[in-house]
């Protein structure tokens, strides 16, 4: 069973110094322990990275990997370079994923959006699958959550539905509205990375248990009512928007 007590003090470790984000950060722990990947909105010097690196600390022995999209980037940077000798020694096409993505437990990659077709495809079956293909091995991530970050929604026309499909948790994170937090911040002195103790720290094994607890939790009607009144309220809202512009 998820001890409440101890969620609490794991965010509020991970939220020091990270002011007016606790919100975020507790979306990004929620979808992590859902099995989702979170999508952040929002301007540079938003904390956004910071974020993710935090909640690489989340995790007994967690790894991290983050890596800032271009339209130049290729798939060697985000899942490690082919290997060499195994393409000439061994006549097999494999790519050496140690310290890349398919190694890392928190994935943090900004400005998503422009990611090449090679690299979005890829990214699909991480995403959704947790799986990553390497040559004709299939890898098992172990992968707990993948933030990714941009200043702009997914441009249309440009294929990337589906990509956008993946992240079903959404936020927008914007800069320090209160004056006193704002030069709490700038007076800071704490640090990108915090120490958390390993005894509140999430295991493989606990996030296993509750995934499977998940599956198991049953949808008050009321819930579903709810999901209708919505769809109802975005489709007018979009139509309205339609016919306006």
């Amino acid at each position: 069973m998820m001890d409440k007590k101890r969620i609490a003090q794991l965010l509020e470790v991970l939220g020091k110094g990270l002011f007016e984000k606790e919100h975020v950060l507790s979306l990004s722990l929620l979808a992590a322990v859902a099995g989702e990947s979170i999508f952040l909105l929002g301007p540079p010097g938003t904390a956004k990275s910071m974020i993710a690196r935090r909640l690489k600390s989340a995790f007994r022995d967690g790894r991290s990997f983050e890596y800032l999209m271009s339209r130049f980037s290729t798939p060697d940077e985000i899942f490690g370079p082919v290997s060499v000798s195994a393409l000439k020694d061994e006549d097999r096409y494999m790519r050496m994923t140690e310290g890349y993505l398919p190694t890392a437990d928190v994935v943090f990659l900004d400005e998503i959006w422009k990611a090449g077709p090679s690299i979005q495809n890829a990214l699909l079956t991480v995403l959704n699958e947790k799986v990553y293909l390497n040559g004709k091995e299939e890898m098992r991530l172990p992968l707990k959550l993948v933030v990714a970050a941009s200043n702009e929604l997914p441009a249309e026309g440009e294929n990337l539905d589906a990509l956008w499909d993946r992240f079903l948790v959404r936020c927008v994170v914007g800069g320090i509205a209160d004056k006193e937090l704002f030069n709490l911040m700038i007076s800071s002195t704490v640090q990108s990375e915090v120490e958390v103790p390993d005894a509140i720290r999430l295991s493989a094994d606990e996030l296993r248990v509750w995934a499977e607890g998940i599956d198991a939790v049953e949808i008050p009607v009321f819930v579903f009512s709810f999901v209708h009144i919505f769809r109802r309220l975005l489709t007018t809202y979009n139509v309205s928007a339609e016919e306006k512009g």
